[in-house]
């Protein structure tokens, strides 16, 4: 039976009725509802009006959604919103400044009490203090621009000129925030205790390969194991997790790229566990595509399985859906407004494939999605 099918006669479990899109080009966050039994979205439409919300997370405590406004000068920051699950509707509560431009990603601890930012151009992290209003208070970060303490700089001088901190991602154990300097070549970890007056502590500078680039990286399921993908290499490698220390593993480097494709133009994106931790998905801009590994459960390392299609441009960002049934691609676009899609892949948990053709639906330069 295809994919897209197995997908469809399988029980759909309870769940959200609304996904959350962030964009590039559009007027703020938009929304549609989500349809689990068939991996469809309704209508898109705006949901609250904001400069650039190109990535989210949200309050495990408290229905309280953070977007970055990964903007310049004044308007770069951190929004929250208050989130009406049933209607799937967003109330502006604060605003906050995110200490550096071009806020790129953020998330929350697993208490709700603290929040991570990381900055691009800016080239700086941001830790928050969170209260139950949506409120922020500043908790501590770390400025890489003119710091000898986060260089040297990568040797990739077009696209590491600067220091270009990208992702905030917390520990399985909730006490340690993993931050990519893709300009430094270098994963930057804090100790955290959120909840404390002294949250965030100095962190430890671990190297990565010259000119790799590192952007984002995820955790396997064990907690034993990280992931990260490389935006400039277009490479995915293998580092060690224990005891809060992170410790590269040597002949783990897979290309994100098939056989004899340059790297050129291309760049490395999202990269994601398998909930039962068998497989690692990563998508790659400008080749345009998602390639599914299969992990060694032994020593995970990875092996190439299936490579496919995005269905659209530049894939800035995917995720499974809660159900699990369906990964959830949104397309960014050729970087003019109106460009740009959102495809939904079958997913086959035994196997870790994805079906061959997505469901397509169109929206406004799309960069990231939140179910709600």
């Amino acid at each position: 039976m295809p994919l897209a099918l197995r997908a469809m006669a399988e029980p759909v479990p309870a769940g959200p009725r609304w996904v959350f899109l962030g964009t590039d080009l559009g007027k703020g966050i938009y929304r549609a509802s989500w349809n689990a039994a068939t991996g469809e979205l309704g209508k898109v439409e705006l949901a609250a009006p904001t400069d650039r919300p190109d990535f989210f997370a949200m309050n495990p405590v408290w229905p309280i959604l953070y977007t970055v406004n990964s903007v310049a000068g004044d308007l770069a920051g951190v929004s929250s919103y208050h989130v009406d699950a049933a209607r799937g509707e967003l109330t502006l509560l604060h605003r906050f400044d995110s200490h550096g431009d071009g806020p790129c990603a953020v998330s929350v601890d697993a208490t709700g009490r603290a929040a991570f930012v990381a900055n691009y151009p800016g080239g700086s992290f941001a830790a928050y203090y969170l209260g139950p209003g949506g409120e922020m208070a500043d908790a501590g970060g770390l400025d890489c621009k003119g710091n000898a303490t986060c260089g040297p700089l990568g040797p990739v001088k077009a696209r590491q000129e600067a220091p270009h901190l990208h992702c905030a991602v917390v520990s399985p154990k909730n006490d340690h925030v993993l931050v990519c300097d893709l300009g430094d070549d270098a994963i930057e970890v804090f100790p955290i205790a959120p909840g404390t007056d002294t949250m965030l502590g100095a962190p430890v500078r671990v190297g990565a390969r010259a000119g790799s680039g590192p952007r984002h990286v995820a955790f396997h399921p064990n907690g034993k194991w990280v992931y990260c993908i490389h935006e400039v290499d277009c490479t995915i490698d293998l580092f060690d997790w224990s005891a809060g220390k992170l410790m590269w593993r040597a002949g783990s480097v897979i290309s994100t790229l098939a056989k004899d494709v340059p790297v050129g133009i291309n760049t490395a994106c999202e990269i994601v566990v398998s909930d039962d931790g068998k497989f690692v998905y990563a998508c790659t801009r400008f080749v345009n595509e998602i390639t599914v590994y299969r992990v060694d459960a032994a020593t995970g390392l990875l092996t190439e399985q299936q490579r496919l299609s995005c269905g659209g441009e530049i894939p800035r960002y995917f995720a499974f859906d809660p159900s699990r049934r369906w990964l959830v691609c949104t397309n960014q676009g050729t970087g003019v407004a109106g460009s740009g899609n959102v495809t939904v892949f079958a997913h086959d948990a035994a196997t870790g494939k994805l079906s061959e053709t997505p469901k397509t639906f169109a929206a406004e330069t799309p960069m990231f999605v939140l179910w709600v």
